[in-house]
């Protein structure tokens, strides 16, 4: 099972990482140089919950942002189980 979202598809995503050295221009420097860069995964804040949706349990993976939503109560036939 992937780890996606249940409404709406939030899952993890690559971004790169970038390392940095000197000092900022607008303080006193000659600039900041990027050193080097480093793929990686920015991860979804994600927890396995039970909802009901249309009579139906099931386990899906819910964002905390949809988990606070549901929390106040249902929303287009889905509620937590």
């Amino acid at each position: 099972m992937n780890r996606e979202r249940f409404p709406t598809g939030k899952k993890n995503t690559a971004v790169n990482s970038v390392t940095r050295r000197g000092k900022a221009r607008a303080a006193g420097g000659v600039g900041r140089k990027a050193t080097g860069t480093v793929k990686r995964m920015h991860k979804a804040n994600l927890h396995k919950w039970g909802i009901r949706e249309n009579g139906v349990v099931k386990q899906v993976w819910l964002s905390v942002h949809t988990l606070r939503t549901l929390a106040r109560g249902p929303v287009r036939g889905t509620e937590l189980a």
